[in-house]
């Protein structure tokens, strides 16, 4: 290694400072501010630091994984419970609704029938079926 690169205890020191900053500040850390903090190039920190760049990466993964803790599981199940009555009680209103639309249809075939007959109007339908 040359003298003038940092030692890895400097690096995860730089990376452990950018993890904290970053987390304060409510924005992402990145490997980028720690070659600007050490002075190293992007090429030569990637191919001289391979292990604390992965410990990096897993930290960063680590702080952006969700925790479930069983209190919050709890309520995930009971949100999730919730919405299944939910989606029941919709689907069930969706078949109530389809067929009083049917019934309806049906009512209206009715009383345009009965409207035809007390016109006067003769249907072409019923026609031809005596006919033949």
């Amino acid at each position: 290694m040359s003298p003038h690169l940092p030692t890895d205890e400097q690096v995860r020191t730089a990376m452990e400072s950018e993890l904290a900053e970053s987390e304060a500040a409510g924005r992402r850390a990145t490997i980028t501010n720690v070659e600007k903090r050490l002075g190293v190039t992007h090429a030569t920190f990637y191919r001289n630091y391979p292990e604390p760049i992965t410990w990096f990466t897993t930290r960063l993964a680590d702080r952006h994984r969700p925790t479930t803790t069983p209190k919050n599981s709890a309520r995930a199940d009971d949100e999730n419970a919730r919405l299944r009555r939910e989606n029941s009680d919709l689907r069930k209103l969706v078949r109530i609704y389809a067929e009083a639309i049917r019934q309806l249809t049906v009512d209206k075939a009715a009383l345009e029938d009965e409207l035809q007959a007390l016109g006067g109007v003769t249907s072409l339908i019923e026609r031809r079926r005596r006919e033949a």
